[in-house]
């Protein structure tokens, strides 16, 4: 049996790689690459009817620490950095 922890993180990351294939799809759609934090919660499956969509603004704010995603400004949308992007390419 794995331990709380391996859950977590295994789970952790799973989240992590959902909310960039999201924001992948969005830029390789070459519409606005910038998509609000709820709407990717949406994507997802993991919209819980809060407006903000925490669990994937929390996943978000964790990424761009990582310097792997990027928002528009404070509270706006989100995207892939160029980076991250042209590694996923």
């Amino acid at each position: 049996m794995q331990s709380a922890k391996r859950l977590a993180r295994t789970g952790i990351f799973y989240l992590e790689e959902a909310v960039l294939e999201v924001l992948f799809e969005v830029m390789e759609a070459q519409e606005d690459p910038f998509i609000k934090a709820v709407d990717i919660a949406r994507k997802i499956g993991v919209y819980d009817g809060d407006r903000t969509g925490w669990l994937t603004a929390s996943i978000l704010y964790k990424l761009r620490g990582e310097r792997r995603v990027q928002q528009k400004k404070t509270g706006g949308p989100w995207k892939l950095t160029e980076a991250e992007y042209e590694k996923r390419k």
